[in-house]
């Protein structure tokens, strides 16, 4: 059985592209994410994280109560759909160099994985010595 993205589901938060950022922040907050949908599931407009907010607006000096969402959000949303096996979504990550990824069905937004979420899967994973082990000999190939 080949294991895919549809694993990796789990509630998704939106904020309308009209919302500021300190408000988008203050539901990120809420929620405890790193980023959020911008738009709806149905029909998604961008995503913004943690990180547009510090490189875009912080470290731009501009000021989160007065900014829309939509002026700084990343708009090209790259998603894996449910269907895609896992391996796709770990070189979709890699490949974007991104901490967030939407999962997909129909287009619509079903999902988002984060690398938080997965080192949480790999932390159980990596109990297991023979497992620490593939780790440590991947890691020492690089």
């Amino acid at each position: 059985m080949a294991f895919t993205a549809k694993l990796l589901i789990c509630d998704v938060v939106c904020v309308p592209s009209s919302q500021t950022v300190a408000e988008a922040a203050k539901v990120m907050k809420k929620a405890n994410i790193g980023a959020v949908i911008v738009g709806s599931m149905g029909k998604p407009e961008g995503i913004i994280t943690e990180r547009d907010i510090l490189m875009r607006v912080v470290a731009e000096g501009l000021e989160p109560a007065k900014t829309r969402v939509a002026e700084v959000m990343t708009k090209q949303l790259i998603t894996v759909d449910a269907g895609a096996p896992l391996d796709k979504v770990f070189e979709r990550l890699a490949q974007g160099s991104f901490r967030h990824l939407p999962i997909t069905d129909s287009g619509k937004v079903v999902g988002i994985v984060s690398l938080s979420d997965l080192s949480k899967v790999l932390k159980e994973v990596y109990r297991e010595d023979r497992y620490l082990q593939y780790f440590a000999d991947v890691i020492a190939a690089r």
